[in-house]
């Protein structure tokens, strides 16, 4: 991956309804770059796309555009076709960036009404209008199969606002059934938002759990450069003591109700005999930005394979953050600069495979994602806008976090997803030498989740979580090149068993 003559009209040049120029980086985008041949070419990719001059690749940065850029002219030069809308390599779409509290806002309790302030703030993803409910304890609002918890087992939250915890049970305890000292992606907030609507809730409170976080402010949105979902809630941050008052009248407090998860590592959720009327308006600020899609022709055109990985990261910090006071860029190397770059790397062997005269039996698309970071976006947005259509995608197979592999351990979700994946799997992973570690449930906090929820069966690889995610310490340097060169191998291997077999049976794990 290491920059050769640019050519005279490169894969940014002229094609006018591939959306708009005037942000385009004809400096990256035009680049060409000889096939990956090992994880020195991998990794080089990774550091490019983690330099600090990209701005952490948050929503509504230059730096985002220009990771976009690097990834289109990577595609050309590996001989990728474009595969976005009208015939170019992009699918453009509009994202909220930041969001501004405006009147009015205000959360009521017990007849109290408290303004935005020190006590109340709305999340950035909040829709605005007004919501009176009763509300539901839902614990950490953690729904994870893989680990064996679910917050929303037998509570009933439809039409509800939920109250939750940060975070995950046991935090910074080694012996919990999460990483305990490392947060995994269910403990963002946009997750646990996303769990929240999708088991019916109307709206989302958050309060600091006192254990580890006790008397820590609420934080304002972001008016700019953070990114945000639209959740279909309103939601908002509560401080320690309005979440006390609506847990008093429970005949509990937040220490006894955080310690009674944390301690038994089990879930209790309780049905609170208070309602809130919570109000949110946000004025927003919003950006055009783009996924990036590239195609290897198939012998069958109705038959469709896609790889998928998001580029985008969390910025300069905030929400998402886990160093949320330090406005700086996090470099994302392993979230997910070491997906994009696996992608790209499966990429490239299946074109040279091509090239010496193989021809896939299904149409092969590489779609690099963009907006996962605030919820999804990108991939919610390819499957409503797919390049081929969306009956004939016969799997998704999604990388996110793939550059820290340890002790050959790999681990890969959605094997329940089709009846066919746990055979396919056992063989790959043994001649791949991995020490697979699967779980089933199609429904995860990355781009596959999209694909799942619209019939597709769906694997995830991840090579697990560390104390540097979504942390300004997540640079290129910390990445194992040659595990992710094995999992680059091994997602390319996954793409031709499918597409040596017959159409894999969707299962709903």
């Amino acid at each position: 991956w290491f920059p050769a003559a640019a050519p005279a009209a490169g894969p940014a040049g002229p094609a006018a309804a591939d959306g708009p120029r005037s942000t385009r980086h004809p400096d990256v985008a035009e680049r060409v770059y000889e096939d990956p041949t090992d994880s020195t070419a991998i990794l080089r990719m990774v550091r490019e796309l983690a330099d600090p001059a990209l701005e952490g690749r948050g929503v509504g940065t230059d730096g985002l555009e220009r990771a976009a850029a690097l990834v289109e002219g990577w595609m050309g030069g590996l001989g990728l076709q474009p595969a976005g809308d009208d015939g170019g390599w992009s699918q453009w779409f509009e994202v909220t960036t930041g969001a501004e509290v405006a009147q009015p806002t205000a959360l009521v309790l017990h007849g109290r009404v408290t303004g935005a302030g020190p006590h109340f703030q709305p999340l950035g993803f909040s829709t605005s209008g007004t919501l009176t409910a009763p509300v539901v304890f839902a614990g950490y609002g953690i729904t994870a199969p893989g680990y064996d918890y679910d917050d929303y087992a037998g509570l009933d939250v439809k039409g509800r606002v939920v109250l939750e915890l940060p975070n995950e049970p046991g935090e910074l305890d080694s012996t919990s059934r999460f990483e305990g000292t490392v947060n995994t992606p269910f403990a963002e907030l946009r997750t646990k938002a996303i769990n929240a609507r999708e088991h019916g809730a109307a709206g989302l409170l958050v309060v600091n759990g006192p254990r580890h976080h006790a008397g820590e402010p609420v934080r304002a949105p972001r008016a700019d450069g953070q990114g945000y979902m639209t959740s279909g809630l309103a939601a908002g941050w509560v401080s320690d003591s309005l979440g006390e008052a609506l847990l008093r009248g429970a005949g509990t407090t937040l220490l006894a109700a955080q310690q009674a998860i944390d301690s038994l590592g089990r879930p209790r959720g309780l049905a609170l005999p208070d309602s809130v009327t919570l109000t949110v308006t946000l004025t927003r600020t919003r950006a055009r930005i783009r996924n990036v899609v590239g195609r290897l022709p198939g012998r069958d055109t109705t038959r469709t394979l896609v790889l998928g990985a998001h580029f985008d990261h969390v910025g300069h910090g905030g929400d998402r953050s886990l160093s949320p006071d330090q406005r700086v860029a996090h470099p994302g190397a392993d979230d997910n600069a070491s997906g994009t770059a696996a992608l790209l790397g499966a990429a490239g062997l299946l074109a040279g495979r091509a090239r010496e005269g193989w021809r896939p039996g299904h149409e092969l698309v590489f779609a690099a994602f963009t907006g996962e970071e605030m919820g999804i976006v990108g991939s919610s947005h390819f499957v409503d806008h797919p390049p081929r259509p969306l009956s004939g995608v016969e799997a998704m197979v999604n990388m996110d976090m793939v550059g820290r592999l340890r002790d050959d351990k790999l681990v890969v979700m959605g094997t329940g997803t089709a009846a066919e994946f746990p055979g396919l799997l056992a063989d790959a992973g043994r001649a791949a030498g991995f020490d697979l570690r699967t779980t089933g449930d199609g429904y995860g906090p990355s781009d596959h989740t999209s694909f799942y929820k619209r019939g597709v069966p769906v694997l995830m690889l991840f090579t697990g979580a560390h104390t540097d995610y979504h942390r300004p310490t997540d640079t290129w340097d910390r990445l194992d090149g040659a595990g992710l060169w094995r999992v680059t191998r091994f997602a390319a291997a996954l793409v031709e068993s499918l597409d040596a077999r017959p159409r894999v049976t969707y299962v709903k794990a």
